[in-house]
């Protein structure tokens, strides 16, 4: 933008380094919608990996779609889709319910993915030393 004044051209004050600012809110969606994809993501190499290695899925839905369409298309349709309506979520972040629902999600697969994967890992790594 340009001083009409000075005629010096200055940036907006909502842009630094050649990015837009975001507010504290707006930062915490995009964090918290950035650890949901990460956590999509380690769900869908550790279930691959656990595969390869004998372990069992837990999840009765995977379970069946693995049955119709193999692991690895089942996988990257699942995990496509449920980064898709992420992004759902991230798009619509001024909503109120955006930022708590994001929250939740982390925590569910936090506790029903991670967590669980960890154990299972570290189990068949302790095994192995």
């Amino acid at each position: 933008m340009r001083d009409l004044v000075s005629g010096v051209v200055t940036r907006s004050p909502r842009v630094l380094s050649g990015r837009v600012a975001m507010s504290a809110a707006q930062r915490r969606v995009y964090d918290l919608f950035v650890l949901n994809v990460a956590l999509q993501l380690f769900d869908a190499v550790a279930t691959y990996q656990g595969l390869r290695i004998g372990v069992e899925e837990a999840n009765p839905i995977l379970v069946r779609i693995f049955d119709q369409f193999g692991v690895v298309p089942a996988l990257l349709l699942s995990k496509a889709m449920a980064c898709g309506l992420l992004l759902l979520l991230y798009r619509n972040h001024r909503h109120r319910l955006v930022m708590p629902a994001l929250a939740f999600l982390a925590s569910v697969y936090c506790l029903l993915s991670l967590v669980p994967w960890l154990i299972k890992f570290g189990a068949i790594l302790a095994r192995t030393l």
